[in-house]
């Protein structure tokens, strides 16, 4: 049988495309009134077919778009296909991603109308914005840990030469041999982080999500710590109702609360005892958003800024360390689909916020 392509036969074919599409389509004159829109469109702006008909686009964009949807719709009627995308809500919808084509429409040789295609491109850019965000990462990831591989392994190297020419029984190549166990100590210690951090990115998206309770795991943190609690006079206050549950991992959960306590020890305030809280709150009857708040040392943020989660940052230079905690901390936060912030000043504790469902 031959493929109709008579007028009627397209016309019904097109309908059935209009009705059924989940993009949105509307046609409109030179003045971007809408003469036509399909259910799609209708569904998104919660408008029935009558409501909508005859009214000009612009009654259901944000203002900061409609000069720019002005001059894309005068821009079809000169007869050029025009494409172009933005963010923006529609009638009373949440803000989208869209991916909007203005067709003209001929009779004759002369534009009549023009149908608009939009296409919600809200996933395909946030997927986009993860991408771009993880490969940032990872350049900072590989520079870092070429940083910090190269100057123990040079060192190791040198050390190495010099023995060769030390006699084995004197005082200087005890004393070299004794350098070059602490660069393979520390090469040893970058190995170990980036077994580490690399095993949570393995498992990123595979992570076994469970309900967790939340105060038996951090019960269980506190519990761990208590001996370096005691020893310097620190207390834990834990206000968490025993039937909160968070969705997540329940080792993670516990690499967190592990290394902000174990932060909050290290980094306490000599001027008085340490005590942290722990608390949390309940938002939208699902979002739990914890908060780890301690009165040690603190963080000088307005120098820290974006750094206070990268790797191998540390801003106690007095204190020992490798500064892997925090970005741990984030790394698990962020596996378990959370979000977590801080605040902080000098000598007045710091705060963080952990955002689980």
């Amino acid at each position: 049988m031959e493929n109709d392509f008579s007028s009627p036969a397209r016309d019904i074919r097109f309908r059935s495309l209009f009705e059924t599409t989940p993009e949105l389509i509307l046609y409109q004159n030179e003045e971007s009134t809408i003469l036509d829109a399909n259910p799609a469109f209708l569904m998104l702006v919660q408008e029935p077919k009558e409501n909508v008909i005859n009214r000009n686009y612009n009654e259901f964009l944000s203002e900061d778009v409609q000069l720019l949807y002005e001059e894309k719709l005068k821009e079809a009627f000169t007869g050029k296909t025009v494409r172009f995308d933005l963010y923006t809500p529609q009638g009373n919808s949440d803000p989208r991603h869209w991916d909007v084509v203005k067709i003209p429409v001929m009779e004759n040789g002369k534009v009549v109308g023009v149908h608009m295609i939009a296409r919600d491109i809200t996933e395909k850019m946030q997927a986009q914005e993860e991408i771009l965000e993880k490969n940032k990462d990872l350049q900072q990831f590989t520079y870092v840990v070429s940083h910090n591989l190269r100057s123990p392994l040079t060192n190791a190297l040198g050390l190495v030469e010099v023995l060769e020419i030390l006699d084995p029984g004197s005082s200087d190549f005890e004393s070299t041999l004794t350098h070059l166990g602490t660069s393979l100590r520390q090469l040893d210690h970058v190995v170990r982080d980036i077994n580490t951090i690399l095993s949570i990115r393995d498992k990123e998206g595979l992570v076994q999500i469970e309900s967790v309770p939340l105060l038996k795991v951090v019960q269980q943190v506190v519990q761990n710590f208590q001996e370096a609690l005691s020893d310097c006079g620190g207390t834990v206050r834990v206000s968490i109702p025993e039937g909160i549950q968070v969705l997540g991992n329940r080792a993670y959960l516990y690499s967190i609360f592990s290394n902000l306590l174990s932060n909050a020890i290290k980094f306490r305030s000599e001027q008085r005892p340490l005590q942290v809280n722990l608390t949390v709150a309940v938002k939208d009857g699902q979002n739990k958003e914890i908060s780890f708040a301690d009165n040690g040392s603190g963080i000088d943020l307005d120098k820290a800024g974006a750094d206070v989660f990268k790797l191998y940052k540390r801003f106690h230079p007095q204190h020992s360390g490798r500064g892997l905690g925090l970005y741990l901390v984030k790394a698990h936060v962020e596996s378990l689909g959370g979000q977590i912030e801080v605040s902080s000043r000098p000598n007045e504790g710091t705060i963080f916020k952990i955002s689980l469902h």
